[in-house]
This record gives structure tokens, C-alpha cells and sequence, in this order.
């Protein structure tokens, strides 16, 4: 790279970092403002952060090398977490359903589920260990695709970049809390816009279709897959594509029915309403649409390398290197950089959230002022990163540890987080075991099977998940019923609640169905409207003009659904018809 490269990132570290020293006072007053911004950030503000946070520098160089290999098909594998599909369900249901119960974390959702006593303990605890082995298993993550591509460019080894990274965004999201996090993804935004923009256009104009497609397989521009697919090296366990496409979508069920975790949670307990909660969710799926073109335009540049692409997660840095202009690299190169930080920002804040407000606050020092618990978020930030960085180096892959969060791990988490909304009779002992025997099968399964492909794996832990929720939660007392008439009076879910229904106006209980309807309509639209919203740009850049219109076509009738039934609601409470 040139100097003038090297002054374009070092100029954008220092502003990350000035940011987090002025923000700073603003999130010392106490853990509100630090891990929720005391519920003042604005809705717009949240959302353009939520979309920065997903943008991950690892993740992309995954779905890059699928969208190399497979083409268009390689959308298909990211919807087991890339697409973030789930969003959709957060936009019109989950997300209103999460910012009525005003908690600060997930964990301390589980006391307003199932009560103060003890299965409401034990199910915030294991909900806490569950979360911050998640965040830890994400630094890892960060650790090994930063490095991977870093070091590209800098003239250090792969784990001295990821350091100077980390070191970065934990100063300022250590300092800042929430307020970092959300301005500093502010900031990064327009670098991601700028990058996305620039490469879309780039391989628009400037790529020899013709040339591509002699050197790609036959179909590669095609999104449908066949049943089974000859996959490269390290890429075997996707094979099976289309059995393997069939579990994503059930995960994207099971995930979107279950709600946001982590740092998507967060911003869904900062909002202050039901409308915030969907318009924040809307601005947040609409801007991600933008990294697809994106990564269908660097693979398309990666075959105009030809042979000099030897690893298919290295397209990304090689376009950089071989392709970009001086100074314009400098800028595409920050502008990836800030991506990841907006991930790991965002990561680490709400992990840390988790060790303070439910294990440092609840059990160990019940007394600590506001100011001590702040402090006490540093160090657990910190703690966090030493842990994933010991992961991060004995991973292999971007790919291996990201497939395991998303599929092996998470399965061990989704059912009781699933059915903790839907199911009256959950309670805080199944919940707590369902959620602890599935984090155990999900370890064991990567440490005694670690070449199950990822359905099989998802298929085994969630079982394991299933049973072990089921047995503990009909062995043992149900939930105090005056718990679950508060729970069910103010986040109105739909599903089995037959018996709690019981006690209830039936006005109440009609305005509750009303609601369910509607939003449940609403999802068969917002769901085309999210995969169509991501598919068109994309067939936009190939120049695969029947599918681009067909595209176009299903989203503007799913906008027109998401208007009538979803939009035009937003301020609408049905209890008070």
C-alpha cells in the first residue's frame, strides 16, 4: 500500500478513538445509560447502527468465498446467519415484543418470564453463561478473519493486526458504553457506503461477462440449487445443498420466532415504543440490502484474477490488492475495518452487559454504586477479549467457527428460546436445562464430531435441547400464575396461554387475537419483501435481467402488503379499541 493508504486508516483510527474519549461522560452515569443509553438514542440512530454491527470483515470474506464457488447459490448457505433473515420476524412481531418488558438485557428478561424465585434465577443465569460463551466464541471469530485479512496489508502477522484492532475498539467501546457503539457505527456507516457503492458499480461496468461465465460452472449464475453439489476442499459438509438450504430456513423459523439476542436485543430494549421498535427494524433490514451487490461484485472481480485466487476466503483482499487504485484503497480498506469494529463493538458492550447487570449486580455485589458498576464493565470487556483471543488462536478457519456459532451452538440455545413465548407451562428449570444441555451437546459435538455437516449437528444438539427442557419443565412446579398474567398482560404473545387466557377480559383476550393476526399477515409479506429486497441488487450486478425483474416485481408487491398491513398499524394499540 501507499503512504496515502496508511494516513487514510490511521486518520480513521484516530477519530474512533476521539469519539470514544468525548463520548465518555455521557455513559458513566450509571449502567442505563451505559449499556441502553438511557433509552434516548434515536430510533434512526439504532438502526444505523444494528445494520453496521452485522457487517462483519469476517463474515463477509465467508459468504464472498461461497458466492465464488457457488455463485448466486452462495446467498442460500448465509441463511443460516448471514442473511439475517430473522430480522424480518423482529420487524413485526418479536422486536415490539422485547421492548414492552423495559429489561436491559436478555437474561433479565427471564425474571419477568418466570418470577424472582428460583427458576427465575437459574434460568437468568444459565441465559448470562449461555450469551457470554456466544460473545467469547465472536471475538474468536473476529480474532482469526481480521488477522486473516489484515495482514495483507500491514506489515504484521495475522494475530499482531487483530490485536491492534481489538486494542482500538475496546478503548472506545470501554470508555463509551452504548454511546460508542452507536456513534462510532454511525461514523463507519458512510465508509460502508462509500465501499459497498464504489465495487457494485466498479463491477458493473468494468466486468467481462462473457469472460466470467466461460470460467464459472454451469449454473453459477442461477440462485436454485441442486440437491447435491461437488463442493471444493474444506467445503464438503455443503455437498448435500439442498437438504442443508431446507434446515437454514428451519433455523430462520426457529431463530425469528424465538427473538433477538445479544446486541440485536439491545437495541430492541433502547427504543421506547412499538413503532420505534419496526421503524428501526425496517431501516436496519433496508441498509444491509446494500452489502449484496457488494459481494457478488468482489467475486465477480475475483475471477478476473484468474489463477492468482488459490483460497476462496481470500477474494476479498486479493481484489483489494490487485484491483483497487491507490488512495481509493486506503478509504475501501478502512471502510472493512470499520465493519468488523461495528461488530465487535457491539459484541463486547452487550456481553459485558450480561456479566455485570445479571451475575456481577445480582450475585456478587448487590450494593455497588452506579459508578462501580461501570468500572467493573471495563474490566469484563477485557476479560471477555482475553478468552476469545486464546480461542482465536487455536481456530482453524473463519468458516469452521462461524458455522459452529451459528448452527451447533445456537441449536443449543433456540428451542427453549422459542418456546419461552408460545408455551404457558415453560418453566425456569426447563427453560435453564434445556438451555445448559444443549450448550454442553453443541461443545461435545465439535470436540468428539467436528466433521457433522452443520443440519446434522443442528438436528442432534436441538434434540438434546428439546428433550432435556421437556422432562425438567413437567417434573417440576409450573410458573407463579400472577408471573405469567403480568408477563401475558404486557407482551400480549399468541399461542398456548389457553389457561392464563382464562383470567382475562375477553376484550383483552380478542384485541390479543386481533393483533396476532395481523402481525402473523404481515409476515407473509415481510419475509418475500426481506429475501427479494436482498436478490435484487444482486441479479442487478450479474446482469441477469429475467431474474432481476422477478425480483423487482415480488418486491414491490410485498412493499405494497408491508404498507397496507404492517406499516399502517405501527401506532395503532389494539387493547384501547
Amino acid at each position: 500500500m501507499h503512504t496515502i493508504d496508511y494516513s487514510i486508516i490511521g486518520f480513521y483510527f484516530v477519530v474512533l478513538i476521539l469519539l470514544g474519549w468525548v463520548l465518555r461522560k455521557r455513559a458513566s452515569h450509571g449502567l442505563d445509560e451505559y449499556f441502553l443509553g438511557g433509552r434516548k438514542i434515536p430510533w434512526w440512530v439504532l438502526g444505523v447502527s444494528g445494520m453496521a454491527s452485522n457487517l462483519d470483515m469476517t463474515g463477509t470474506m465467508v459468504i464472498i468465498s461461497f458466492f465464488y464457488i457457488l455463485g448466486a447459490k452462495g446467498f442460500l448457505i448465509e441463511l443460516r446467519g448471514g442473511v439475517c433473515l430473522a430480522m424480518a420476524f423482529f420487524m413485526v412481531i418479536l422486536g415490539k415484543w422485547h421492548s414492552r418488558a423495559g429489561v436491559m438485557t436478555v437474561a433479565e428478561w427471564m425474571e419477568f418470564r418466570f418470577g424472582r424465585g428460583k427458576q427465575g434465577e437459574l434460568a437468568r443465569l444459565l441465559s448470562t453463561l449461555a450469551t457470554v460463551i456466544t460473545t467469547i466464541g465472536m471475538v474468536a471469530y473476529f480474532f482469526v478473519g481480521t488477522g486473516k485479512f489484515l495482514s495483507m496489508f500491514l506489515p504484521f502477522s495475522p494475530q499482531v493486526c487483530s490485536l491492534i484492532m481489538i486494542a482500538v475498539a475496546l478503548f472506545y467501546t470501554t470508555l463509551s458504553g452504548i454511546y460508542g457503539v452507536a456513534y462510532t457505527d454511525l461514523f463507519q456507516s458512510l465508509l460502508i457506503g462509500f465501499a459497498t457503492v464504489f465495487i457494485s458499480v466498479k463491477a458493473f461496468i468494468s466486468v467481462d461477462y462473457a469472460a466470467v461465465q466461460a470460467m464459472t460452472p454451469p449454473g453459477w449464475t442461477n440462485v436454485i440449487p441442486s440437491w447435491r453439489m461437488a463442493m471444493p476442499s474444506g467445503y464438503e459438509i455443503y455437498n448435500l445443498l439442498g437438504l442443508s438450504v431446507i434446515f437454514y430456513f428451519l433455523k430462520v423459523f426457529i431463530e425469528g420466532f424465538g427473538g433477538p439476542q445479544g446486541y440485536t436485543a439491545q437495541r430492541y430494549f433502547s427504543v421506547k415504543s412499538d413503532r420505534e421498535s419496526g421503524l428501526l427494524s425496517m431501516l436496519w433490514i433496508s441498509l444491509l440490502s446494500f452489502r449484496w451487490p457488494f459481494i457478488m461484485a468482489i467475486a465477480l472481480l475475483g475471477f478476473t484474477l484468474g489463477p492468482q485466487v488459490t483460497d476462496p476466503e481470500m477474494v476479498l483482499p486479493m481484489v483489494l490488492v490487485h484491483l483497487i487504485p491507490t488512495g481509493i484503497k486506503g478509504l475501501m480498506i478502512a471502510a472493512l475495518i470499520a465493519a468488523a469494529m461495528s461488530t465487535f463493538d457491539s459484541t463486547i458492550n452487550a456481553g459485558a452487559s450480561y456479566l455485570i447487570n445479571d451475575i456481577y449486580r445480582k450475585h456478587i455485589t448487590p450494593r455497588a454504586t452506579e459508578k462501580q458498576l461501570v468500572r467493573a464493565s471495563y474490566i469484563a470487556s477485557i476479560v471477555i477479549v482475553i478468552l476469545g483471543i486464546a480461542i482465536g488462536l487455536v481456530t482453524p478457519t473463519i468458516n469452521a467457527i462461524w458455522g459452529w456459532i451459528t448452527m451447533s451452538l445456537g441449536a443449543g440455545m433456540f428451542i427453549p428460546l422459542l418456546v419461552r413465548w408460545y408455551w404457558w407451562r415453560l418453566n425456569g428449570y426447563g427453560f435453564a436445562m434445556g438451555t445448559a444441555v444443549g450448550i454442553i451437546g453443541a461443545i461435545l459435538q465439535k470436540a468428539l464430531f467436528p466433521s457433522w455437516p452443520e443440519w446434522m449437528a443442528f438436528l442432534a444438539v436441538s434434540f438434546i435441547s428439546l428433550c432435556g427442557m421437556m422432562i425438567t419443565t413437567l417434573l417440576t412446579e409450573a410458573t407463579p400464575i400472577e408471573v405469567l398474567n403480568n408477563f401475558y398482560s404486557k407482551t400480549r404473545p399468541f399461542g398456548f396461554w389457553h389457561k392464563i387466557r382464562q383470567g382475562f377480559d375477553q376484550r383483552v383476550i380478542f384485541s390479543i387475537r386481533k393483533e396476532a393476526r395481523g402481525d402473523l399477515l404481515a409476515l407473509a409479506f415481510a419475509i418475500p419483501w426481506h429475501l427479494a429486497l436482498f436478490l435484487t441488487p444482486v441479479h442487478l450486478v450479474l446482469h441477469y435481467w429475467s431474474r432481476f425483474f422477478l425480483f423487482l416485481s415480488i418486491l414491490a408487491i410485498s412493499s405494497i402488503g408491508l404498507y397496507f398491513f404492517w406499516y399502517r398499524n405501527l401506532d395503532r394499540d389494539y387493547l384501547k379499541e
